[in-house]
């Protein structure tokens, strides 16, 4: 067993005075998450998760919500902290920018995990984002009807020092699949061209 703790997701914020913070907790058992516990004290929500028994906020249920129109999909932004400045990841993220309705950087990733849970944003696009703050919202997430997978449309499961992930609705898979590699071979061809 593991135990995984980041007693502060969102730390830049609390400092500047921005209230958009947590605290995760992530139980982990042969590298998998089995429990995770996500506290947003502020607005007093705790979100918990358990292996195949769900996902609650505050003890209610939460589902993935599945949109239609891609035009209007909210998409959250997490990006490591090694990579912050590189050339491939700003171009990605400004691409996907412009196909979306809007990007969000919270720079709390574990809220975000949250809000795909609930059903407020519509994915999230993780480039390599390293950190304690990861596993508790992945199980979020699949315990509420979402689902994890690598670039490649590979599921997410154990544990990965680069994780490069996208989290959506199921239904939604093919389309940010497309998004992310259209995304990429875009970078790759402006990163050629200069």
């Amino acid at each position: 067993m593991n135990w995984q703790i980041d007693p502060l997701d969102g730390t830049n914020n609390f400092a500047i005075g921005l209230p958009v913070f947590s605290s995760s907790i992530t139980l982990l058992y042969k590298h998998e998450p089995v429990l995770g516990v996500i506290y947003e004290p502020l607005v007093n929500r705790l979100f918990t998760s358990s292996l195949n028994d769900g996902a609650f906020c505050n003890d209610v249920e939460l589902k993935i919500k599945k949109k239609d129109n891609p035009k209007k999909f909210i998409i959250a932004w997490i990006q490591g902290h090694r990579v912050q400045n590189e050339d491939k990841a700003v171009k990605l993220r400004q691409y996907i920018d412009v196909n979306c309705k809007r990007m969000m950087r919270l720079w709390a990733p574990t809220l975000q995990w949250c809000m795909l849970a609930k059903g407020d944003i519509d994915g999230i696009i993780i480039y390599n984002s390293e950190g304690d703050d990861l596993y508790s919202g992945v199980l979020m997430v699949k315990e509420a009807g979402g689902i994890v997978i690598d670039f490649q449309g590979n599921e997410f499961t154990g544990m990965s020092n680069e994780p490069y992930l996208i989290a959506c609705h199921p239904d939604n898979k093919e389309y940010f699949l497309n998004m992310v590699s259209e995304g990429l071979s875009h970078t790759k061809a402006l990163i050629d061209i200069v």
